[in-house]
């Protein structure tokens, strides 16, 4: 007779095979659209003025940092740390699931009658429960000791607060970096000649031909390069650094071009200005898509690994366990290439081209995911005579006992 025990999960029509997007496409999920318009929200909270008090040394440079979170993005880090956890929840279900399968592979293999049945199947066979830690609708059924110690999931609401933290805290301190960059790439350029003289800056012939020269055509004061860095560097605005380089010299390269075709020093300067916020608002979106998509793979997987290690803590799965490296059906990356269907040790790291994780992403935008690999010692056994303080119980080689 085989005994069914219900493994509550989330129904879904794709039977929880994994999604893989193609690499080239923008198009973004529910929790990666949240996090995305979240992210782009806090770029803009970012005050101007912001930018003017650190590079005019108003204050202390991460006393702004500082202030800044406090003041405009606090709220941001609470809105993408609800995002990540719904993303981290989901990896969880998706595991249940996937290490429900791999566990009724197991039992089967060891010739044991016993089964593990998803919620569809509950309400057919008269099975007790076995609760994941987030969910506790039904309390007619008894909750087994698997998913019973952390009820309110807090290791993944930390975990969801954390990446949060970690998001808004890069995106705030990219501010004073940008200005760096921006101030270096233009001014800081050394320039070494035939007679061994070293040069730092721009030659007067350079300089003419870069978006300072036109800054300075059309200031009736000579600027400075912190004034030229207050002109560019709101364009760069929640950019990774080497993004803000990026700007500072296309906008130089448009500014050129059009001097070349004779346009007047104002006409270039508001032609370059919308220029710089077009293409900075283009990175700036890109980023926030990288952010969403990488933020919720981590959290994903991050949700995976935590229900393995708690399977395995509570004896569910083998002392021998592993956890398989997934790759997308199509357009694998060079660096997760060689990873496919590689197999660990379940506490043990993977090595992706030298660098070792405990779980995907192995870079920004990456889509794998990581696979349950059980392996039971033996089948369960059953035990009990039935009467109070002694029932009928199923007891596995590695520790988890179920009620029957």
């Amino acid at each position: 007779m085989a005994v069914a025990v219900k493994w509550v999960t989330k129904k879904r029509g794709d039977n929880h095979a994994p999604k893989f997007r193609p690499v080239n496409s923008d198009a973004l999920d529910k929790t990666e659209r949240r996090i995305y318009r979240t992210t782009l929200e806090a770029i803009e909270a970012i005050p101007e003025d912001t930018y003017r008090r650190i590079i005019r040394r108003i204050m202390d440079p991460q006393e702004v940092i500082d202030d800044l979170i406090t003041r405009h993005l606090l709220t941001d880090i609470e809105e993408i740390a609800k995002a990540i956890f719904a993303a981290y929840v989901e990896g969880t279900r998706d595991m249940a699931h996937r290490l429900r399968e791999g566990l009724n592979k197991e039992l089967k293999r060891l010739g044991s009658d016993l089964r593990l049945v998803g919620k569809a199947d509950y309400k057919k066979a008269n099975i007790i429960g076995l609760y994941e830690p987030w969910i506790w609708d039904d309390p007619t059924i008894p909750a087994l000791s698997l998913f019973d110690q952390q009820p309110d999931n807090m290791a993944g609401k930390v975990y969801s607060r954390f990446r949060a933290s970690e998001i808004i805290s890069s995106v705030a301190n990219d501010v004073q970096a940008n200005i760096g960059v921006i101030i270096e790439e233009g001014f800081t350029a050394q320039q070494s000649f035939s007679t061994g003289r070293t040069v730092t800056g721009l030659t007067p012939q350079q300089t003419a031909g870069r978006l300072y020269g036109v800054l300075q055509d059309v200031s009736p004061v000579p600027i400075t390069t912190s004034q030229y860095a207050e002109y560019v560097v709101p364009h760069t605005n929640g950019l990774f650094p080497r993004w803000a380089k990026a700007v500072d010299r296309s906008m130089n390269t448009y500014a050129n071009n059009l001097k070349n075709k004779g346009l007047d020093d104002k006409t270039v300067l508001e032609r370059t200005t919308k220029h710089g916020q077009r293409y900075g608002n283009k990175l700036r979106r890109a980023r926030a898509r990288m952010i969403a998509r990488t933020e919720v793979a981590f959290a994903q997987n991050r949700g995976m690994y935590d229900t393995l290690l708690q399977a395995q803590d509570q004896g569910i799965m083998g002392a021998q366990s592993l956890k398989e490296w997934t790759v997308g059906p199509t357009d694998v990356c060079p660096i997760c290439r060689p990873m496919a269907g590689r197999k660990v040790p379940l506490k043990a790291p993977f090595n992706v081209g030298g660098s070792f994780v405990d779980y995907p992403p192995a870079h920004p935008n990456c889509r794998c995911f990581i696979f349950p690999v059980p392996q039971l010692s033996a089948a369960p056994v059953l035990i009990g005579s039935n009467v109070t303080g002694d029932p009928f119980r199923y007891v596995f080689n590695d520790g988890w006992s179920i009620t029957v």
